[in-house]
């Protein structure tokens, strides 16, 4: 199955009304109705793509970017208008939100024709549970990133506090009786451990597709990785623990990088661009090698966004992540004092949307590890020296972290943060792992109640008031 954007032709239609004629009840031409999409493998999977690809259309560019301009890892342009992702001044008729919130419940609505519609389908059953499971996989998704921006107490450990409505039904016609409130933080978290409970036992690690099916997919260590991430978010550091150690099992397809410049080579390519081993799952360009279609990150040009000096002055000396193999020259045309990150410094964008790492499972696992006992824990001091000694070059690499690097368990887990943020940077992470560990972003956003997005106002005004609105807009 090809992920392009050129699937937009899958529209679904409600059933009209029965008080219609036999001809007014047909489908427009070029519409397909909801029996069409699942009644064989092709459309199934067609929708299942579809899916994926507004997962990504809802994730990528500024929505990405803004969690590392928020806390400087990066510089843009004060007049670009995603700066009120993180500053503060969303306002609940904002644009932005509404388009936030309707990418992610569109993508949650075609996974939900899918997991409810595939089982009445005529063909395999193999084929059907895969389809279900992955639909299961982008669901959880989904929700994890629409609770994380909108959830109250996601990240500060209120799970009490309003989350989201939880839809599981596909959407038919509106009906106001079916308006359905905010369910609580907690319970969201349950459905999108549920969801990815119940995908992972279906999946399996696929062992002939092509790399870029394999990780632009969800296969089983992708259902372990994202819970891991999500278990953390949680604080529920037990399970963090468990997910992790289940997504670091498949050492043979899933591995870790002998250096960070390998998981990010830079090319010039426009497709069959290579996906390391050390993805787990990430969005990769499309596979029909159509210009148009990438990233947009604009970390190439250098000036709508660029890695902030001051972030970089924060590396070691000789770390590879601030070397010339990772922080190169971007477009030549741009300013001269600044870089661009290999991570995305394709000239026309195509690049990968990476989502979740190998290194990333190593440091949630380290962090879980010690905020589960408050204590010195040597395997979490193993997993931190695996990405800081693989981020230097032979002969210059620092000593090895000991238990007697460190005086407490407060002085681990800084060491573990401050990894992750050199490790992770310019991949969506750091205004997300400030917020959830008690930390302010950045200075205009000091009031813990907008560090999450408002409710956009229609969701409020077309269910009468039964979804609410966050506190403090």
């Amino acid at each position: 199955m090809k992920f392009i954007n050129k699937l937009f032709f899958i529209i679904l239609l409600a059933a009209t009304s029965t008080s219609c004629s036999k001809q007014l009840d047909l489908p427009p031409e070029n519409i397909l109705i909801e029996s069409q999409v699942v009644g064989s493998v092709n459309s199934a999977q067609a929708l299942l793509a579809s899916s994926y690809f507004k997962s990504y259309t809802a994730i990528r560019n500024y929505y990405y970017m803004s969690a590392d301009v928020a806390t400087g890892i990066s510089v843009t342009l004060a007049t670009n208008g995603f700066i009120s992702l993180w500053n503060g001044t969303l306002t609940p008729t904002s644009g932005l939100v509404q388009t936030l919130w309707n990418n992610h419940y569109s993508a949650i609505n075609e996974a939900n024709v899918i997991i409810n519609l595939i089982p009445n389908a005529t063909f395999s059953n193999a084929v059907k549970d895969r389809l279900i499971a992955e639909a299961k996989f982008v669901r959880a998704l989904n929700y994890f990133f629409l609770l994380r921006n909108f959830g109250d107490g996601a990240l500060t450990g209120n799970i009490s506090g309003a989350g989201l409505p939880i839809q599981l039904l596909n959407y038919s016609n509106y009906d106001p009786t079916k308006n359905i409130a905010r369910a609580t933080t907690s319970a969201v978290y349950d459905q999108i451990f549920k969801d990815l409970d119940e995908a992972a036992e279906i999946l399996t690690d696929l062992s002939t597709a092509t790399p870029q099916v394999f990780r632009g997919r969800a296969q089983k260590t992708t259902c372990f990785a994202l819970a891991s991430r999500v278990a953390l978010y949680k604080r529920d550091y037990t399970k963090a623990i468990d997910y992790s150690a289940k997504a670091l099992t498949n050492t043979t397809q899933y591995t870790l990088a002998s250096s960070p410049a390998l998981v990010f080579p830079v090319t010039t390519a426009t497709s069959n661009i290579p996906l390391s081993s050390e993805l787990i799952f990430a969005f990769p360009v499309s596979y029909n090698s159509d210009i148009a279609d990438n990233n947009l990150t604009g970390y190439f040009s250098k000036t709508a966004i660029w890695p902030a000096p001051a972030f970089l002055a924060t590396y070691a000396p000789n770390d590879i992540r601030n070397s010339a193999s990772m922080m190169v020259v971007g477009n030549p045309a741009g300013p001269a004092n600044l870089v661009c990150p290999s991570k995305f410094a394709n000239p026309v964008g195509r690049d990968h949307l990476p989502i979740i790492r190998v290194s990333e499972i190593y440091l949630n696992r380290a962090e879980a590890l010690v905020r589960s006992t408050n204590a010195i824990n040597g395997e979490a001091i193993s997993l931190l020296n695996a990405i800081r000694q693989r981020s230097f070059p032979v002969g210059l690499k620092p000593a090895p972290f000991t238990i007697a690097s460190f005086t407490n368990a407060t002085d681990l887990l800084n060491a573990i943060l401050r990894e992750r943020r050199w490790e992770l940077a310019f991949e969506g992470h750091d205004m997300f792992d400030k917020i959830r560990t008690g930390v302010a972003p950045n200075s205009f956003l000091t009031n813990p109640t907008k560090w999450v997005y408002p409710i956009p106002r229609r969701e409020i005004d077309l269910t009468n008031g039964q979804i609410t609105q966050n506190p403090g807009y």
